[in-house]
């Protein structure tokens, strides 16, 4: 990943994924796609639910752009893009046509932009990994009010809504099959019970069936 994209892209990835039923995970970030099932790059908004799609055999990219920092490399209020899926055509008024020219053209919407701008929001991103909200906004020095309506306009979703999904990404990391209680007690959850009930809202079925791999039935992409 070039450097200058560093502090506003999290992960950067190109892979090819066979036809079968494909999970896609709550995020609270948005992402850059682009697809061979598609005509040009599209936006994914931040989802707090997960999706599960019949996928055709398809080469994808995906550009994970830090949260916190979206707002600003995408120039449009984040939460008009949350649970959507957009041309960024649509949101940067052209087309990009492969990896190499996403990469190019945002680099140049990048290079003049000032990072120190959204520290905020990224700074109460991180926080709200392990700190409650009002916690969080007291660390920060700002009013709860405050930072839920910068974080909620910057990020796509409410901070309370942030700190869920990826609470429920990293059972989805590290989940396996009996170690609910343990994980429950590291992750903050009050009891198994409530990490259950998390994890069903979010990703549709309990943990223990999505480890089983008994998931939801899955729709066209």
């Amino acid at each position: 990943m070039d450097q200058l994209l560093r502090p506003w892209v999290s992960a950067m990835d190109s892979q090819l994924y066979e036809g079968d039923t494909y999970v896609l995970e709550p995020d609270a970030a948005t992402s850059l796609v682009m697809c061979t099932e598609t005509k040009g790059a599209m936006v994914v908004g931040p989802q707090d639910k997960a999706r599960y799609h019949n996928w055709r055999t398809a080469q994808r990219t995906v550009v994970r752009l830090t949260p916190g920092r979206a707002q600003a490399v995408l120039d449009v209020p984040v939460d008009e893009l949350a649970g959507r899926v957009v041309p960024l055509s649509e949101v940067w008024g052209r087309s990009v046509g492969d990896e190499a020219e996403l990469t190019s053209v945002l680099l140049g919407r990048v290079a003049s932009a000032d990072p120190r701008r959204s520290d905020l929001v990224h700074a109460a991103a991180r926080l709200l990994r392990t700190h409650g909200v009002a916690d969080t906004a007291r660390a920060l020095d700002v009013s709860e009010r405050h930072l839920r309506t910068l974080f909620t306009r910057a990020v796509g979703l409410s901070p309370k809504q942030f700190a869920r999904v990826d609470r429920v990404r990293r059972v989805v990391a590290r989940g396996k099959r009996g170690e609910w209680a343990r994980l429950a007690a590291e992750l903050g959850y009050y009891d198994q019970a409530h990490l259950t009930t998390e994890f069903r809202n979010t990703m549709g079925v309990p943990p223990g069936a999505y480890v089983a791999g008994n998931l939801p039935a899955a729709t066209p992409c």
